[in-house]
C-alpha cells in the first residue's frame, strides 16, 4: 500500500463554495423552467420544491455531519464505504461515481455544442452531429489540460464563471418578477385541463406530476457533496460543513426563483415547447431581442466548463486517494504531476468521456439520457453515506454537538427519500450501475493483488455474487442503450 501524501491545499471557504454551487448549478439551470414544466404545473412543483428542499437538506446534513465528525475521512464517499462497509464497498462507490460523472461531462460537452449552434445555425445542430463530435472532443481534452495545470488554477476560473453566473441569474430573476403574472401562475395550477390556446395538457395528477419532478431535481442538486470529497484540498477542513450549507442555499434559492417565476410568464404549456436552453427564450421574448439568448449562451458555455473541472476534480480525487490509501485501485491512479494533480486518473477519465460523446452521436436525445444516468447513478454513493452515518451514530463513534440520536434520525430520513428517488428514476437506470460494477471489478481484483490484499471477505464474495447476477439479468438495459447506435451503423452500412 502507498503511503499518502501530504496534500497541496488550495482551497479557501470560497473556493470550497464555488465547488459546490459549480457543480450543482452547472448546466441544468439554463434548461430548468421546461424540465420542470414539462413534467409538473404549478401546485405539484411548489411541492417538489418543499419535498427536494427537505430532501436535500437532509442530505446535505448528512455530508456536514460527516465532515464534522470524522474530519480525518478528506475523500468523502469513498472513505465512508471503506470505513463503513469494508474496501469492496468503497471501490464500487468510487467507481460508479467515476463512471458516472464522465457521463455528466459528456453531456456538457454535447450542450456547449448544441448551444453553439445559436451562433452557427445549422453547423453543431443537435449537439452531437460529426462537426458537434469533433468540437466537443478538441473541448474534452483542451479541459484536461487546463485541469492538470492544478487546483489554483482551475478555481481561479471557477469563480470567474461563478460570478458571471450570479450576475446573469440576478439580471434573469428581475426580468422574470418584472413581468410576472399572478393570473397567469394561478391558471390550471395542477396542470390538469387541456388548454390548446397556450398549449397545457393534463398531465396527470399531482402526485404523479411531484414524483415525476424528483429526477429533475436531484440532477439539479448532484454535486452537494463537493466540498466533503475535496476536503483533503482544503486550506481549514472545519470550513466543509460551512461550505456545504452555503452552496445548498445558494442553489435552491435560485432554483425556486426561476422555475416558478417562469411559470408567471409563460403557461406550463409554452414552457415546455421552448427550445433548450429555455431560459435564452424565455430572456428573448421578455426584452425582444437576441441579447437575451446571446448572454445566456455566453454564461452557459463558461459556466458549464467551470462545472467540467470541479467533476473532473472531484471524480478523480477519489481514485487517487484509494490507490494511495487502500490499494482498491492500481497504483498507476496515484501518480501526479508537478501540480499535484492525478494525472493517470484523468487521462482516464478523459478517455471514458470522448468514448461516450463517440456513442452520443448516434442518440436524438443525447443530453437527455445522458443527464438521466449521471443522476440516476450518483444515488449508490449517497445511500452509501447515509448508512454510514446511522451506523457510527447507532454505535455511539462519536459525540458532542452532533448527537448521534440526531445523526440516527437524519440518516435514516435521508435513506429513505434517496430510495425514493431511486423508485423515480426507474428500473433500468438502476441496473445499469450494476453493469457498471460488473466493468469495474476486474480493475479491483487487479488491484488487490497489485498491493498485496484480501481480496474479497465472506460478505464481499455475497456482494460480488448480487452484483454479478443483477448485471447479467439487467444486460438488456446495456442493449437497449447500444441498441440504436448499432442499428444505425448497420444502415449505414447498407
Amino acid at each position: 500500500m502507498t503511503n499518502p501524501k501530504v496534500r497541496d491545499n488550495q482551497l479557501s471557504f470560497a473556493g470550497l463554495v464555488a465547488i459546490c454551487v459549480s457543480a450543482m448549478i452547472g448546466s441544468a439551470i439554463f434548461d430548468l423552467p421546461k424540465n420542470m414544466a414539462t413534467v409538473a404545473g404549478a401546485t405539484a412543483q411548489i411541492l417538489a420544491w418543499i419535498t427536494t428542499g427537505i430532501g436535500m437538506w437532509l442530505i446535505a446534513e448528512v455530508f456536514m455531519i460527516l465532515s464534522a465528525v470524522k474530519p480525518d475521512l478528506t475523500a468523502g464517499m469513498y472513505d465512508y464505504g471503506v470505513k463503513g462497509f469494508g474496501p469492496f464497498v468503497g471501490f464500487l462507490t468510487a467507481w460508479g461515481y467515476f463512471v458516472s460523472n464522465c457521463a455528466t461531462n459528456a453531456a456538457f460537452a454535447v450542450l456547449v455544442m448544441n448551444t453553439l449552434n445559436y451562433f452557427f445555425p445549422g453547423t453543431f445542430a443537435g449537439g452531437n452531429n460529426w462537426p458537434s463530435m469533433i468540437g466537443a472532443s478538441l473541448l474534452t481534452w483542451g479541459m484536461t489540460g487546463l485541469t492538470l495545470k492544478g487546483t489554483k488554477s482551475s478555481n481561479r476560473m471557477q469563480k470567474i464563471a461563478m460570478t458571471l453566473l450570479m450576475i446573469v441569474i440576478t439580471v434573469l430573476i428581475v426580468s422574470l418578477m418584472g413581468n410576472f403574472s399572478w393570473e397567469k401562475f394561478t391558471t390550471d395550477m395542477q396542470a390538469n385541463v387541456v388548454m390548446p390556446s397556450v398549449h397545457n395538457l393534463n398531465l396527470g395528477s399531482v402526485s404523479q406530476q411531484t414524483l415525476a419532478t424528483m429526477m429533475v431535481t436531484l440532477w439539479m442538486f448532484s454535486g452537494i457533496e463537493g466540498a466533503a470529497v475535496m476536503a483533503g484540498r482544503a486550506k481549514k477542513r472545519s470550513q466543509v460543513r460551512m461550505a456545504t450549507m452555503v452552496g445548498f442555499l445558494i442553489c435552491i434559492t435560485i432554483d425556486i426563483l426561476i422555475s416558478l417565476l417562469s411559470l408567471g410568464v409563460f403557461s406550463y404549456g409554452q414552457l415546455m415547447r421552448l427550445a433548450s436552453p429555455s431560459t435564452a427564450a424565455i430572456l428573448t421574448s421578455i426584452w425582444h431581442n437576441v441579447w437575451g439568448r446571446n448572454i445566456i449562451s455566453l454564461t452557459l458555455i463558461l459556466t458549464v466548463l467551470a462545472s467540467w473541472i470541479s467533476w473532473l476534480e472531484m471524480i478523480c480525487e477519489l481514485p487517487q486517494h484509494a490507490a494511495e490509501q487502500d490499494g482498491t485501485f492500481p497504483r498507476a491512479f496515484a501518480k501526479t504531476n508537478a501540480n499535484d494533480q492525478p494525472v493517470f486518473a484523468i487521462l482516464i477519465a478523459t478517455v471514458t468521456i470522448q468514448a461516450i460523446i463517440l456513442m452520443a452521436h448516434f442518440d436524438g436525445q443525447a443530453y437527455e439520457k445522458l443527464l438521466l444516468i449521471s443522476a440516476a447513478t450518483t444515488i449508490p454513493p449517497y445511500l452509501v453515506a447515509e448508512a454510514y452515518l446511522f451506523k457510527i451514530a447507532m454505535h455511539h463513534e462519536y459525540s458532542g454537538r452532533h448527537h448521534p440520536k440526531r445523526g440516527m434520525i437524519i440518516a435514516g430520513l435521508a435513506f429513505v427519500y434517496t430510495l425514493l428517488m431511486g423508485v423515480s428514476a426507474g428500473l433500468k437506470y438502476t441496473v445499469a450501475e450494476f453493469i457498471v460494477y460488473l466493468v469495474g471489478m476486474p480493475m479491483y481484483l487487479y488491484a488487490r493483488r497489485q498491493h498485496g490484499q484480501t481480496v474479497f471477505s465472506h460478505a464481499e464474495k455475497i456482494l460480488a455474487a448480487v452484483i454479478i447476477v443483477i448485471a447479467v439479468l439487467g444486460i438488456d438495459v446495456l442493449m437497449g442503450l447500444i441498441k440504436q447506435p448499432f442499428m444505425t451503423l448497420l444502415s449505414l452500412g447498407h
